[in-house]
Order: C-alpha cells, then structure tokens, then sequence
C-alpha cells in the first residue's frame, strides 16, 4: 500500500448520488488547504456533472481526468476526478439514474481499495430508495461494501472524538430489530469491536453494552430480551477477550452520557437510533460512519443527500471533512500496528 510504504496517502471519494448535495461538498473537500500536503483524493463521479456542478457554484475546477482502469499503486495528480458517466441527472431530483451512478462510483472505488492502488474509501451519500430501484438490493453502503468485499462479518460505527458507538442491528424497522437480536448476533458484533478497533489504532480496553428495554429489563421486569439475547453475549466476549472489561446490558438512558465523560471507550447499541440519536447529538457534522470488518478503509459522512438543498451552494462540507480526518487517522492506526488492507 502507498501509506506503508511513507508514500503520501491515496483516498478514493464517492461523490455519491449526483442530484444530492455528494457533488458540491466532494469539490469543496477536495480544495481544502488542510488536505493538500497529507492526502491526495480521487473523485468518483461524471467529470461533466462535477465540471457544470462546479460552474453553477463558482467552484474553481482543476482537476484531471483520469479512469478507473489508470489508477495505480503510486502517485495519483494531486486532484483529479476518476469519470464515471452519469445519465440524465438534475440537482435536488432523485432517479434511479441517480442511484446507479452512485452505485457504479462504490463498485469502482471499492475494486482500487481492494487492489491497493488506494488506501482508503471516503463516501458521500446515497439515497436508499433510487440505489434499490437502480437495480441494488442492499438497504445502503454498509451491506453492499460487505457484499463487494467478500467481508464475513461487518458492523457500522460512528465515531467522535469523545463517543464511538457501534450497532448491532442496522437499517431495518424497530420490531424486526428486536426479532434479529440473539445472543450469537451480539457476540459477534462485540468480537468486531475487540478485534477491528486495535487493528484500526482505536482504544477498546472498556466496551459498555446497552440494554435493550428500559432500565435494561430491571432483570426481567420490564421484558427478558436483555437476559436472553444479551447477557449470554456479554460473558462469552468477557471470556474470549479477557484483556477487555465488558459491561452490560446497560441502561441506554444513562450509558451514553457515562460513555462521552470518558467512562467507556465504545458502546454496542442495540439499533440504529438508540445508537445515533446521542452521536447526532453531540457529533452533528463531525461524526465519522465507518465501516468495520472490510479489508480497507472506509468512512462516510454522517449526513444523507439532502436533495432539497442541493445545487444551491449552501451545503456544509464538514462532515466529509471529518470522514477523510477519521480516514487519515485509521490508515495511520493500521500502519502502527503493523496491518495493512489485504
């Protein structure tokens, strides 16, 4: 890999699905001053869409069109857009071209990422309803970079500076979150966290577990869910990691704000939103989504298309700054510990 090798790391940034906000914050990352001497970005997208996105918004355009095929190991131009056609797409109107476009700059990106002509991934956002419709039977990135991957095993985290959260179920309702909870799934999702996290350079040695039901079930008061799906988890992590403290279940209404003081180093949160609301909360615009379990680095903005905005030029870029932050800091992570991407 370029990074291992003291060579200036190579990020690949989907631009995600062209009639959202990807396009215009991908341009604005990519000429960030503070990114110009560490990193140097590819963008995935259509070189027409990004060059006349750029020209409704008096983005300076100097990239270099490359193709995906003349990606290699090495130095890439210091900005340079990788052309991938998009169809007929206008900004702030969802279509299944939209979705297949962004469809096609993952499967691009993702191959390079394997292949180590890159070191990391860094993705704008998708819009789940025109990605499925174009054809993608994944409910997002997560799964489909799963799926590209050949990956056995994956979870989604969001990490901050003071709160990392993993989930252990991801997009799929409330109810059949509950049905998918066993004590197999949980185990498995704390084994990523106490392997994925060393590996990427990130402290684990306290993992908290949130309950499920309120008060954690108050030992089967309020429902046996957290004593017979999670509990048996925790003890089989505690005596597979024993270097680790595990605790939990957890009461969810407390165990966050425990985490951010500094009590835990990451939490396992049941489902999606008990798990992003507090990181939203707290990390709106600087929370990292990452993908733990793939052979490379992923990361993404913690944010969705906002096609209601787009293409009008007052869309933040933060995010996407703190994504290719968090994928810097993970490549070094991996450098320290001496693994690189397979």
């Amino acid at each position: 890999m370029p990074a291992s090798q003291n060579i200036i790391p190579q990020l690949g940034v989907t631009t995600g699905d062209p009639a959202g906000i990807g396009p215009e914050i991908s341009l604005r990352v990519a000429r960030e001053p503070a990114f110009a001497r560490v990193c140097r970005l590819a963008l995935f997208g259509g070189w027409d869409l990004l060059q006349s996105r750029a020209s409704d918004l008096e983005i300076p355009f100097e990239f270099e069109k490359i193709s995906a095929d003349s990606l290699v190991e090495g130095q890439i131009p210091e900005r340079c857009i990788v052309d991938i056609p998009v169809g007929s797409v206008r900004a702030g109107t969802g279509s299944k071209a939209g979705g297949d476009a962004a469809a096609r700059n993952i499967i691009a990106c993702a191959s390079a990422c394997r292949d180590g002509r890159l070191d990391a991934m860094v993705t704008a956002p998708l819009n789940k309803k025109y990605f499925q419709a174009a054809g993608y039977s994944f409910p997002g990135h997560t799964e489909f970079l799963a799926h590209l991957s050949g990956a056995p095993d994956i979870a989604m985290a969001f990490l901050t500076e003071r709160l990392k959260v993993v989930l252990a179920t991801i997009h799929v309702p409330l109810r059949e979150a509950i049905e998918l909870l066993n004590p197999d799934l949980v185990y498995r999702k704390l084994r990523i966290i106490l392997t994925e996290f060393p590996r990427l350079g990130l402290p684990c040695g306290k993992v908290a577990v949130a309950g499920l039901n309120p008060h954690a079930g108050e030992s089967g008061i309020m429902g046996n869910e957290d004593v017979e799906k999670i509990e048996p988890a925790v003890l089989q992590a505690r005596s597979a990691f024993p270097g680790s403290v595990i605790e939990g279940p957890l009461p969810a209404d407390t165990l966050f704000y425990r985490a951010y003081s500094g009590e835990f180093d990451v939490v396992l949160a049941m489902h999606h939103d008990q798990g992003l609301a507090p990181i939203k909360l707290v990390g709106f615009g600087e929370a990292a989504n990452v993908t733990l379990g793939l052979p490379f680095v992923r990361t993404s903005v913690d944010h969705g298309t906002a096609y209601d905005i787009a293409g009008r030029g007052i869309a933040r870029h933060d995010s996407m700054n703190a994504a290719i932050r968090w994928a810097l800091k993970l490549i070094s992570g991996r450098e320290g510990t001496g693994t690189h991407a397979d």
